[in-house]
């Protein structure tokens, strides 16, 4: 056997890219864990803080090409966990709004990836809500690929799926790409963040 095919067999791991070959899976980098996350209201304030903060931080540490620092966020003062949202609730109105429910979650980079367990997606063309309860209630609750969607159809999914959830659980969006915090209660200000407005 060829030895670097033969090292390459011994390295890779079972679970590795098995996502690929699912069609009712969904896959997310590592990285983009909670990037883009459903937080409760009563966090807005210290988000907006939050945001101004990394903003100043990325300004002074920035090099032109990537970054001197690194910035490490705080846990929000309200989790969503505390909020005691049932996932009974959230399933309900995701599937209710038309976004296909996925059970096959994979989390990775490069070429690695593993499967998530007791973890949820919920998918509208490209567009992808990540639910992970713990017991009945959402621990963790983030999008993914929300951004840059071409199809006006598509698009007013999207705006009127946020809003009902952020109506409906009091829920802003805090993208920490961006550094910005939409409130998910006001259309317009969904509406910014889908069509790149800001």
């Amino acid at each position: 056997m060829n030895f670097w095919k033969s090292i390459t067999t011994i390295l890779k791991s079972p679970k590795e890219d098995k996502w690929t070959a699912e069609k009712d899976a969904v896959y997310f980098h590592e990285d983009s864990y909670r990037q883009v996350e459903i937080c409760p209201f009563e966090n807005l304030n210290y988000l907006k803080h939050q945001n101004n903060e990394i903003g100043q931080f990325s300004e002074k540490h920035s090099d032109g090409i990537g970054f001197t620092e690194i910035y490490e966020r705080n846990e929000n003062p309200i989790s969503i966990y505390d909020k005691n949202i049932p996932f009974v609730k959230v399933d309900e109105l995701l599937t209710e709004l038309g976004f296909e429910k996925i059970t096959k979650v994979y989390e990775g980079y490069g070429s690695t990836s593993w499967r998530c367990e007791n973890t949820f997606a919920y998918r509208m063309n490209r567009a992808i809500i990540f639910v992970y309860p713990e017991g009945k209630f959402v621990k963790d609750f983030w999008i993914d690929c929300f951004r840059f969607e071409q199809k006006k159809e598509i698009i007013e999914k999207l705006k009127n799926g946020l809003l009902k959830i952020g109506t409906e659980f009091n829920l802003v969006l805090n993208d920490w790409n961006l550094t910005m915090v939409f409130d998910l209660k006001n259309e317009s200000e969904i509406e910014k963040y889908l069509c790149e407005d800001l």
